[in-house]
């Protein structure tokens, strides 16, 4: 527990970047077509930035929105045990379900490959109730698929709108502008697939 407590948050990694970058909020802002407020704001710990925000940054800061988040040491190999899943997105330890996890904004993801993987990255989702990926929709490169494990979920894909349940899947391209919503009563879980590796 001591190391995760340790670790750097999402605004400290984001001005330690910046920094290195030579850039000013207001440059960075430009940049990545993020309000100056906001990287301010994330940088002080007053906010938790959305998914599409993290990836603007990391974008703009020739990074990958891995950069940002703490991540529990991963097991090598070819299997990826519940416990040893490396967090994707984090600011605050869990509550005690025993997975190396972290919530924030009511979304968690663990990673559920590899790192030796080079080009596929699967990814377990779990979204609270209203949850969303943020409310601006997102683009990058490549092909994604995914199915609902619980709860249902609404995917935007650009003037498209499909709602999963439990047992649906999904596929399509990554440069669609596309969110996620937890629309169920609960907590919904999916396991994501991209290629190539998009976090």
């Amino acid at each position: 527990m001591t190391d995760e407590v340790n670790e750097p948050s999402i605004g400290e990694r984001l001005r330690e970047l910046r920094s290195a970058h030579g850039l000013s909020i207001r440059a960075l802002s430009e940049r990545a077509k993020v309000s100056t407020s906001v990287i301010s704001e994330v940088e002080r710990g007053k906010t938790e930035p959305s998914i599409s925000t993290l990836k603007h940054l990391a974008t703009a800061l020739g990074t990958s929105i891995t950069y940002f988040f703490t991540s529990p040491a991963q097991s090598n190999g070819h299997v990826i045990r519940a416990d040893d899943r490396k967090t994707i997105i984090a600011s605050q330890p869990s509550t005690g379900d025993g997975r190396s996890s972290i919530e924030a904004k009511g979304i968690r993801f663990e990673l559920a490959s590899p790192d030796a993987s080079e080009v596929l990255e699967a990814l377990y989702g779990r979204y609270e109730k209203d949850a969303s990926t943020g409310e601006e929709m997102y683009t990058h490169d490549g092909e994604e698929w995914a199915m609902v494990l619980a709860g249902r979920f609404k995917i935007t894909l650009g003037d498209e709108v499909y709602f999963l349940d439990p047992g649906d899947s999904i596929w399509f391209k990554s440069n669609i502008p596309h969110r996620i919503t937890n629309v169920a009563d609960g907590v919904s879980e999916y396991i994501w697939m991209n290629t190539p590796k998009s976090f």
